[in-house]
């Protein structure tokens, strides 16, 4: 019985593979630089910091309460000059790795993705994932207003995304459902 289960779930996986058109071992975000291409792995965040919560009982809610994820590491291990070329392969992720590369199953798009930029604190980076006053709210990182980004279709599932922007420190989000780098990031700098 074991035998046979075996043989339907390899039977599946390697038909649900023929379908796609982008092999799962593929799926996820790419660094191209000078031409060597790597894998930029999904970068989760450590804890959350509250400030702003003095400010806004003073001003009787007028000033902003903000929330930041709180990110490993003053600087990625992903470094380009000038100019950041990432490749995003969408498609089926392999079972082991569904859970932090879900946002490229087909029913997603590279129109959930932004470029967002960190504030750097010491020895980490940080992301405003909340921001709340008597005005109003907003969940989620917003994309940077500074970043230059362009999205090229290489052919169905795949793009090449380009930032051009201020030396600094950047991030691929999934803003689908406001998660905005509450689910990880895909982190890059640009010198």
């Amino acid at each position: 019985m074991k035998r046979i289960f075996l043989f339907l779930f390899a039977s599946f996986s390697l038909l649900a593979e023929a379908q796609n058109e982008v092999p799962s071992d593929s799926v996820g975000v790419w660094a191209v630089n000078n031409d060597k291409v790597t894998r930029i792995n999904k970068l989760s965040h450590q804890g959350v910091k509250v400030g702003g919560g003095l400010g806004t009982a003073v001003s009787f809610g007028i000033a902003k309460t903000k929330a930041k994820f709180v990110f490993k590491g003053a600087t990625s291990e992903t470094i380009f000059d000038k100019k950041a070329h990432l490749r995003l392969y969408f498609g089926n992720p392999p079972i082991m790795d569904a859970g932090n590369l879900y946002m490229f199953t087909p029913s997603n798009s590279i129109k959930n993705f932004e470029i967002a930029k960190f504030d750097v604190k010491k020895d980490k980076r940080m992301l405003t994932g909340v921001s709340i006053s008597i005005l109003g709210s907003k969940t989620g990182a917003s994309a940077d207003k500074n970043a230059q980004v362009e999205f090229k279709e290489i052919r169905s599932g795949v793009y090449d995304v380009f930032v051009t922007g201020e030396p600094g420190e950047y991030c691929l989000i999934y803003t689908a459902y406001g998660t905005g780098g509450a689910s990880g990031v895909f982190d890059f700098t640009i010198q």
